[in-house]
C-alpha cells in the first residue's frame, strides 16, 4: 500500500508527537529533519502554534523556543532555511462557529 502522505507531511509527524510529549531532546533532530525535508520555518511555526489547543501553551511555547534555537543554530552553520509565507489572518469579524455551521461541519448544541 502506498503511503498517502508525501515526505514533507511525513516529516511533520515526529515534530508534532515530540512537541506534544514535551520531549525537546527528540524534537531538536526532528525539526532539523523537517527543515531538511523542505518545510519552511513558517510552516513549522504554524504547526507548533496550532498544537497549543491539543497539548497546552507550555509545550507549544517550549517547542517554538526549540524551533528558534534550531533555526539560529542552522543559520550559524551557514544553512539557509526558507522562511515561507505567513499564515493568513482570519477576516475581520470572522465567526468560526457560524462558518462551521454554514458548512454543516458542526451542528451546534
Amino acid at each position: 500500500m502506498q503511503n498517502p502522505l508525501n515526505s514533507r507531511q511525513q516529516a511533520l509527524i515526529p515534530v508534532a508527537a515530540f512537541a506534544a510529549q514535551g520531549n525537546i531532546d527528540a524534537l531538536t533532530p526532528a525539526l532539523n529533519s523537517t527543515l531538511d525535508a523542505g518545510l519552511t520555518v513558517n510552516e513549522l511555526k504554524e504547526t507548533l502554534v496550532q498544537l497549543y489547543a491539543y497539548c497546552g501553551f507550555p509545550r507549544s511555547l517550549n517547542a517554538l523556543s526549540c524551533l528558534m534555537t534550531v533555526t539560529t543554530g542552522r543559520q550559524a552553520r551557514g544553512m539557509v532555511d526558507e522562511e515561507g509565507a505567513m499564515a493568513t489572518p482570519s477576516p475581520e469579524n470572522w465567526d468560526s462557529l457560524q462558518a462551521a455551521i454554514k458548512l454543516n461541519w458542526w451542528a451546534g448544541p
